[in-house]
């Protein structure tokens, strides 16, 4: 769970480093910038892998059997695909449907989902929640996930999915960690060998370790492409690759403040999804095991940090700065 709210958290150590933003800039990215900027890149990570996970029924039930967010989810009537973004920033447990500390509505109900993929032909999920789970770690849930299918009878044409005023709080153990999702986040198919994924969010995160607290904000604005491997499997979301072109690379603005300091990533070489082969342990989300995304930074000198996240293997990677190894 803590391994969770470190990952998640790293948005909100960028409020921090963003503190050396324009109006003093640094000639490089040290190396606890780099290990904030590594974290706060693996919480985009989690979304991808939210947007492109299993989330059949039976993908839900296997993972019902570890812990209970499925089984309460579904009590709740949530979209199955909802479950998945839910895990992916930090929730790992809904109280069940009827818990006085927690109000959780569903538009249109009944849904429609008329190829049972998950995502609904159109629906709002609305939220306004604060209760306790194991562990003693607290939630409160506040504002709305919408979902909207590009072609509810084709499984895998593609989805967006939006937030307002999205929050989340995790707490527990003198530390807390606070998420505000604003924007959309979307897949679509542009033919039977390619997809396109556009994000535009803004991420905001405050976060407290006992008395200390630190806010920012990170925005990202790209389009990338997702090719499913041509190895004869029928669902093309179980494997494929993402690539970010270098020459045409995605931004990420993160403010703190009045700072504000930009950033252009891409991916070299592409990163490869697998969640056919890397979908254990259940629940993890960034089921990659290739390829790597560089985030560069320019100073005002003219001066370029590269930070650098490789995957060699099944949700295992390794993070350098400068071909240096930034500790976890």
């Amino acid at each position: 769970m803590y391994k969770t709210l470190r990952n998640l958290a790293g948005l909100a150590l960028l409020g921090l480093l963003a503190a050396c933003g324009t109006q003093q800039a640094p000639n490089t990215l040290t190396q606890a910038d780099a290990q904030a900027l590594s974290e706060a890149a693996q919480g985009d990570l989690q979304l991808t892998g939210a947007m492109l996970g299993d989330a059949s029924s039976t993908a839900l039930s296997a993972q019902g059997l570890v812990d209970s967010l499925e089984a309460n989810a579904q009590t709740w009537g949530l979209p199955r695909r909802i479950h998945l973004f839910l895990r992916a920033v930090g929730v790992l447990y809904l109280p069940p449907s009827g818990s006085g500390n927690c109000t959780i509505s569903t538009s249109p109900s009944p849904l429609v989902d008329a190829d049972d993929d998950g995502v609904p032909a159109n629906a709002t999920t609305t939220y306004d929640c604060r209760y306790t789970g194991p562990g003693g770690i607290s939630y409160t849930l506040n504002g709305s996930i919408g979902l909207q299918d590009t072609n509810d009878s084709q499984p895998y044409s593609g989805y967006s999915v939006s937030f307002t005023n999205f929050k989340s709080r995790v707490s527990g153990d003198n530390r807390s960690v606070e998420r505000t999702l604003n924007g959309s986040y979307s897949i679509d198919e542009q033919d039977a060998t390619l997809f396109k994924i556009t994000k535009n969010y803004t991420h905001s995160v405050s976060k407290t370790v006992f008395n200390n607290t630190y806010t920012g904000s990170l925005v990202f604005n790209v389009s990338k492409t997702y090719a499913p491997d041509n190895d004869g499997d029928s669902n093309p979301w179980n494997a494929g690759t993402i690539t970010v072109d270098k020459n045409n690379p995605g931004s990420a603005t993160w403010t703190r403040g009045n700072n504000t300091r930009n950033l252009i990533w891409y991916t070299d070489p592409t990163l490869h999804w697998n969640r056919a082969a890397c979908q254990n342990p259940l629940g993890r989300m960034m089921n990659f095991d290739s390829g790597a995304k560089e985030f560069v930074y320019t100073n005002p000198a003219g001066e370029k940090s590269t930070l650098r996240i490789e995957f060699s293997d099944c949700g295992q990677f390794s993070v350098t700065h400068g071909g240096q190894p930034v500790q976890p």
